[in-house]
């Protein structure tokens, strides 16, 4: 499987951390969420690298560390569209990157704001003229 780089690194994301993998799992696979939206969860981020709120394509992020306020320094470790698994999948694909099973590690940066913190064009209301 080739594994292509990140496409929209200047995505400003939200970030939420979830407790558990059930959170996760239900969090990508039963809701759909702003482009913008993120989920962190065991040194991991998942991050919608697509143009599409119903057919989210997330990359995961292995978390190094922060710089700034909220640049995250890390490593692209996998990608996987939810939409096309079952539950069951997404649950051994999230337990398989848990467990450093990865696909590949390529550098990677981008903006993760805590949720609180967070609005932009993604995700807010934008008023019509």
């Amino acid at each position: 499987m080739v594994i292509n780089a990140m496409i929209h690194t200047d995505r400003v994301y939200s970030s939420k951390e979830l407790d558990s993998e059930d959170e996760l799992v239900q969090a990508v696979t039963k809701h759909t969420w702003p482009l913008c939206y993120s989920f962190y969860h065991d040194g991991l981020l998942y991050l919608n690298d697509t143009d599409s709120e119903s057919d989210p394509e997330y990359v995961v992020m292995i978390f190094d560390r922060a710089e700034g306020h909220h640049d995250v320094i890390g490593r692209e470790v996998g990608r996987f569209r939810p939409r096309d698994m079952d539950e069951a999948a997404v649950r051994k694909y999230v337990a398989d990157m848990e467990a450093g099973r990865w696909e590949t590690e390529l550098p990677l940066r981008v903006v993760a704001e805590p949720v609180w913190h967070h609005s932009c064009a993604c995700c807010r209301l934008i008023e019509e003229e």
